[in-house]
């Protein structure tokens, strides 16, 4: 007898988030191995590519303030932008687990001594009403399976913003001023892994750790799919 889970891929059979294909997947093996790893050095800070480990680089030196470190799976390219596009814009939300447990490949050994706090950058209330679910708690939620560890919302959105993709660099440092707040969850000198979808500026990355360290947190790293080097918000406009 057909089980429940064939019978559903026959009559919605699965597209693959990269290309689009019919691949009974969520992401088909070509795509799988066309993803833009970042698998050589990198920028401590910002987690872009870099010939050399450094601390900071030309991209981020004046920049990525209050972040300590950042880890980024892959470069914001496809087949990956793809992908990150469905599980924020079209209910993909199914992908989250995967491309969560494929970051925490990248994060584990940031953290094999320590068992820091994992958290998210939240949506503000209404956007997730409208959307069903918030993007980058899925993704924290598949990062926190894969390495044993548990999600703490530590930060709520203080009020809401204006899409940082329609900005420019001076207007998303303003935008997202003030527009967190910690959650009501105390730290006191803990580590705290912050998690999202991409980084371009470093700005909405930068406010969440500003704000975690202000209520007590004494290190943040911050844990993303993919790092854009364009900068220019052709990503998410974080």
């Amino acid at each position: 007898m057909i089980n429940y889970g064939t019978m559903m891929e026959l009559l919605f059979p699965t597209r693959c988030a990269g290309c689009g294909e019919y691949a009974g997947r969520l992401l088909c093996p070509a795509c799988n191995v066309a993803l833009p790893l970042i698998k050589g050095p990198a920028c401590s800070r910002c987690g872009g590519p870099s010939p050399r480990v450094v601390e900071r680089c030309p991209e981020c030196n004046d920049r990525i303030r209050h972040l300590d470190a950042t880890v980024a799976m892959a470069v914001y390219e496809e087949p990956l932008r793809a992908a990150i596009l469905k599980l924020k814009y079209e209910n993909g939300w199914r992908l989250a687990p995967l491309l969560g447990a494929m970051a925490a490949v990248r994060l584990a050994p940031l953290i094999c001594t320590s068992r820091p706090l994992l958290t998210f950058v939240p949506m503000h209330r209404r956007r997730r009403r409208l959307r069903g679910y918030d993007h980058a708690q899925k993704l924290a939620e598949g990062v926190a399976r894969a390495l044993g560890l548990t999600v703490v919302p530590l930060l709520e959105r203080a009020r809401p913003t204006r899409p940082q993709s329609s900005l420019d660099h001076e207007d998303r440092r303003s935008n997202v001023r003030g527009s967190f707040k910690p959650s009501g969850y105390g730290l006191s000198g803990e580590e705290v892994v912050i998690v999202d979808d991409v980084l371009t500026t470093g700005y909405t990355l930068c406010e969440c750790a500003a704000i975690l360290k202000a209520n007590g947190a004494v290190r943040v790293t911050a844990c993303v799919l993919a790092r854009d080097l364009l900068g220019g918000g052709r990503a998410l406009g974080r």
